[in-house]
This record gives C-alpha cells, structure tokens and sequence, in this order.
C-alpha cells in the first residue's frame, strides 16, 4: 500500500515541479539504517505537506494518523481507506482511544506512522496548537517523535487553492530534526 501512496505523491510533485528543498537528510537516512520506526510530527498548512512528508520519509513503510471526515472527499477518501492508514473520529472518544491502539500496534509492526498534530490546516500559515494524541500514542510504544517543519507551503498551493500553481524547490523546504526520544519521558 506504501506503494501507491508513494508514487501518487512523487507524481503529483514530478507533474507540478514542486519538489521542496529538504534540510538534514542525513539524520533521517541513519535513523532509517538504524531499523527504528519512529511517530513523524509535522506543521501542517497546505495539501501540499501530505505528498511532501512522504518524499521526505522515502520508500519505508509509514501510515498517516488522519481525521475521519476525511473519508467524505473523493478519491482521496478511497485511498486513505485502501492503504489502511488511521483514522480518527474526533468527537468520539472511544474512536480516539481504538486509534491510539491501533497507531501503537502499528509502530510495533514496524511501520513509521506520520500525522499533524495540529488536527487541521492552518489558514493563517501560524503554527496551531497541537493534540497531544500523537506523542501520547508515541510515548506509550516507546519510539521516537521526529518533528518536521514544513516551511512555503501555502505559497505553492494557499488553501483556497486547488492545484499547486508555482513551483516549489525554491519556495518551500522540509526541515527534518533530530529524533526526540519518547522512552524516561
């Protein structure tokens, strides 16, 4: 399923030439050679921010922690049910709680799991608030928490927006931080 997801969001950038400008690699490529799995946390303003997440990640097993209204849109509801990523119904308290199982059951699996713990796009383009349900579902599997910041997103594709309309290497970057380890936390 990592597959699909990969390709759909290397393709979009490769169609829109927005691939952004990625600082650090080096930390995540040893974290990746290590064989750890780890719960990547990043800001979150743009569609953007989704396929590039996943081209900084790379071709390693990850699952998106996602909001459960995000079924209703097309295609991309399909597609978020189909590669098995997780969901969370976030009126439901039972639902948060079956997702923080599920989440830490797949960190166990070994699968890198990826959310934005603000819980929602930022029109503004300020950081929001974060939930706490993806350090909390990090700290109870004992893997690290690996921050990400996304930076120009909404430059290349502003949420009132349906495509991207620029490109984005010299707009945007991802900056990947040094793992924050979860366990004496």
């Amino acid at each position: 399923p990592v597959f699909f997801s990969h390709v759909w969001g290397t393709l979009l950038m490769l169609f829109t030439g927005c691939f952004p400008k990625v600082e650090n690699w080096d930390a995540i490529k040893e974290f990746h050679k290590s064989g750890r799995k780890a719960m990547f946390v990043a800001n979150h303003n743009s569609w953007m921010d989704i396929p590039f997440l996943g081209h900084t990640i790379g071709w390693h097993n990850y699952k998106f922690v996602a909001k459960k209204e995000l079924e209703k849109v097309p295609i991309l509801g399909k597609a978020i049910k189909v590669a098995k990523n997780v969901l969370v119904d976030r009126s439901n308290r039972r639902s948060q709680l079956l997702t923080l199982k599920q989440g830490m059951k797949w960190l166990d699996d070994g699968v890198n799991l990826c959310t934005f713990p603000e819980g929602t796009r930022s029109r503004s383009g300020r950081l929001m608030p974060f939930k706490n349900g993806a350090f909390k579902m990090a700290h109870k599997a004992g893997k690290p928490v690996i921050p990400v910041s996304i930076c120009g997103a909404a430059k290349v594709m502003p949420s009132y927006w349906m495509f991207p309309f620029k490109p984005a290497h010299n707009v945007c970057k991802v900056v990947l931080h040094e793992p924050i380890e979860s366990e004496g936390k």
